[in-house]
């Protein structure tokens, strides 16, 4: 598993084409649930295993631009339809704050 590891979360606004943000972080497990934590941000995002499976290593010619993590993983963000149901996963994050 991930842990004592920096890992990068690469954040895609859906939005706007080419729009991303890089925030530094860590995996947590409480209990049977992972997450990617940002102390920062004060972020706790809950991680399924389709997420952890994603973790991918850094490669030395982005590791500058994803903060010198050792492993990344990826989200989309984007605004919730009026009849959002299934499918999306609460995150308490908002862009660009």
């Amino acid at each position: 598993m991930p842990f004592n590891k920096k890992i990068a979360l690469v954040v895609w606004n859906s939005e706007k084409e080419n729009d991303a943000h890089v925030y530094l972080g860590a995996i947590i497990q409480r209990d049977n649930t992972f997450y990617f934590v940002n102390e920062e941000k004060k972020w706790k995002l809950r991680l399924d295993d389709n997420k952890l499976n994603d973790l991918k290593e850094v490669n030395d010619e982005v590791k500058e631009i994803l903060l010198n993590a050792e492993l990344f993983l990826t989200l989309t963000i984007a605004e919730l339809p009026g009849t959002a149901d299934e499918g999306y996963s609460p995150t308490g994050m908002k862009w660009h704050e």
